[in-house]
C-alpha cells in the first residue's frame, strides 16, 4: 500500500514515488491515528457534505486498487472485514487488493479512530459503523453521497427496501447496510416451567407479547413470583443489558414514547413515556428482580449468567446467541443446549394491548470522501461493496453470526432460511423501530441514559429525573427538540 502519511514540504517526492512504487500486503494491525486528541464535531455553517460519488473517470480493471476497509467486530464477526475482502475476486471493472481491519477495541475507541484519521486525511476507503454515524460523518464530509453508486449496481436492489431508510438522511442515502438484528426478551423455558407453567403456556407467551396480551408488568409480577417461590435467586428475575446501549429505548417505545419527527427534522420527548420507561427501571429494583446498582456490571459476568440459565427473562439480542454457543457454553453443547431453555420474544409493550416491539440497529458501510481518506478511490469502493452485498457473501455473517439478513434473496436462500434462531426472529422486523438519523442524536441519547440510570439507581426519583432530562433536553437542542406529553 502507498504511503499516506507524508509531510507536504516533500509532495514532490509523494508524486514522483506514485510512478513507482507498488503496493504491499494487507496487515491486520491497528490502524496508526495522530497522538493529538480531536473530537468530531458538528460543521458549523453550511454542512460539509460530500458530492456524490462516483465522480472520478472510472479505472481501468487492469490498474491495481488496494482499498483498506475498517469494521469493529469480534472473532464471530470477522465477516464485516473479511466480507469485502472475500467479495474482492467477484469484481471484474476493477484490479482490487483490499486490505481489511478488525477492531476489537470497542465501539468509542473504534469510532475516535474513525473521526480522528478522518481529520488527517488517512482513513480507509470503506468504515464500517451504526447507521447513527451518517448524519454526523456526512455533515462533516467524511463519507460521501452514495445514491449514484446504489443506482449503479444491481445488486443494490436486493437490499429490503426499509433498510434503505437506516442510511437515509437529509434526503440522500450515504451508505448499504451489512447487518441488523433484532432484540429479544429472552426467557427460561425450564424456569417457568418449575413455576408452575405448562408446555402450551410456555409456546403461547411469544404470541401473548405480540399481541399485547403480556405486558410489562406481567413480566415484573412472574418474575417477583419466581424469587419468592426460590425458583431463581433474588435479583435473577429479569437482566437488562448492563450497561450503556439503544436496548433501553425499547421501553421507552413500549409506553408510546416517540424519538423523531422526520418532516420537522426534530428530536422529539415524550413526558408521560419517559417518566414511566424511568418508573420500570426502578421497579424493577425494588421489586427485587434485578440488583440494586446493576448497572455497570461486566459484560463477560452478565454473558455468563444468562447463558447459564441463571435468569428468568433477559433483555439481549440475537447476534449473541452465536456468541453464547461459541464461547460461554460450548462444552454444554453451544446452540442446542441453548435451544433446550431458552425463548425469545419480542420486548412487552407497557401498555396493554399494545404490540410488543423490538430495536433494531444496522450497521452499514459507508464510502469515505477524498478529503477524508487521501485516495479517489470512491467508484472502485462501490464496485466493492455491490459484490459483498450478496447472498453468496452476507449469509456467511449472518449465520455465522447470528444477525438478520439484509437481502430479499435471503428468504430463499436454504444457509439462511434452515436456521432456526433466524427463521424464528425474522417476524420481529415487522415491529422494529430505529434510533434516528439526526446530528443531534448523540447528546440527545446521553441526557436519556444518564437521566435514566439515575432514577433506576434511586439517586432521584423516576418523576425528577424525567423532569431534569427534559430541562437539560431544551437546553442543549433548544429548536432541534419537540417536547410532548
Amino acid at each position: 500500500m502507498l504511503v499516506k502519511k507524508m509531510n507536504l514540504v516533500v509532495v514532490s517526492i509523494i508524486i514522483l514515488a506514485l510512478v513507482t512504487a507498488c503496493g504491499s500486503p494487507a496487515t491486520t494491525q491497528q490502524p496508526e491515528v495522530p497522538a493529538t486528541e480531536a473530537q468530531a464535531t458538528e460543521a458549523e455553517g453550511q454542512p460539509t457534505q460530500a458530492e456524490a460519488q462516483p465522480t472520478q473517470a472510472e479505472q481501468g480493471a487492469g490498474e491495481p486498487v488496494t482499498l483498506q476497509v475498517w469494521a469493529e467486530a469480534n472473532a464471530v464477526e470477522h465477516w464485516r472485514a473479511d466480507g469485502p475482502a472475500e467479495a474482492a475476486k467477484n469484481v471484474t471493472d476493477f484490479n482490487l487488493t483490499v486490505e481489511p481491519l478488525r477492531d476489537e477495541a470497542g465501539w468509542a475507541d473504534y469510532k475516535k479512530k474513525v473521526t480522528l484519521a478522518a481529520d488527517a486525511g488517512e482513513a480507509p476507503d470503506i468504515v464500517l459503523s451504526g447507521h447513527e454515524d451518517v448524519p454526523v460523518w456526512a455533515n462533516a464530509g467524511y463519507v460521501v453521497d452514495f445514491s449514484a453508486c446504489r443506482d449503479k449496481y444491481p445488486e443494490y436492489a436486493d437490499v429490503i427496501d426499509s433498510l434503505w431508510d437506516s442510511v437515509t438522511w437529509n434526503g440522500k442515502v450515504w451508505g448499504v447496510p451489512q447487518d441488523t438484528e433484532a432484540r429479544p426478551m429472552f426467557y427460561n423455558k425450564a424456569k417457568l416451567k418449575e413455576l408452575g407453567w405448562s408446555d402450551d403456556e410456555i409456546a403461547a407467551l411469544p404470541e401473548k407479547i405480540k399481541s399485547g396480551e403480556f405486558t410489562l408488568d406481567d413480566m415484573i409480577a412472574t418474575a417477583k413470583e419466581a424469587v419468592e417461590k426460590g425458583v431463581v435467586q433474588p435479583g435473577y428475575g429479569y437482566w437488562h443489558r448492563p450497561t450503556k446501549g439503544g436496548d433501553f429505548l425499547q421501553y421507552y417505545a413500549a409506553y408510546g414514547g416517540r424519538l423523531y419527527d422526520p418532516e420537522q427534522d426534530k428530536l422529539i420527548v415524550s413526558k408521560g413515556a419517559l417518566t414511566n420507561w424511568y418508573a420500570f427501571q426502578r421497579k424493577v429494583v425494588t421489586e427485587g428482580i434485578t440488583p440494586e446498582n446493576y448497572i455497570g456490571t461486566e459484560f463477560a459476568i452478565w454473558h455468563d449468567t444468562v447463558s447459564h440459565g441463571n435468569v428468568l427473562f433477559w433483555n439481549g439480542g440475537v447476534w449473541q446467541w452465536a456468541d453464547w454457543a461459541a464461547n460461554y457454553v460450548k462444552d454444554q453443547g453451544g446452540q442446542d443446549y441453548l435451544f433446550d431453555f431458552v425463548g425469545y420474544a419480542l420486548q412487552p409493550s407497557g401498555i396493554k394491548g399494545e404490540p410488543g416491539v423490538t430495536l433494531s440497529h444496522p450497521l452499514v458501510y459507508m464510502v469515505t470522501s477524498e478529503q477524508a481518506s487521501g485516495d479517489a478511490n470512491q467508484d472502485a469502493a462501490c464496485a466493492l461493496l455491490a459484490k459483498t452485498t450478496t447472498p453468496e457473501v452476507n449469509t456467511k455473517h449472518a449465520v455465522e453470526s447470528t444477525h438478520l439478513g439484509i437481502l430479499k434473496s435471503q428468504a430463499q436462500d436454504p444457509d439462511y432460511s434452515n436456521d432456526r434462531l433466524l427463521s424464528d426472529t425474522l417476524y420481529m422486523l415487522d415491529y422494529n423501530f430505529y434510533q434516528p438519523n439526526h446530528t443531534m442524536y448523540g447528546p440527545y441519547f446521553d441526557i436519556l441514559f444518564d437521566n435514566m440510570v439515575k432514577a433506576e439507581n434511586g439517586e432521584v426519583t423516576p418523576e425528577q429525573a424525567a423532569e431534569d432530562a427534559i430541562q437539560l433536553l431544551q437546553t442543549e437542542l433548544g429548536d432541534a427538540l419537540i417536547v410532548e406529553d
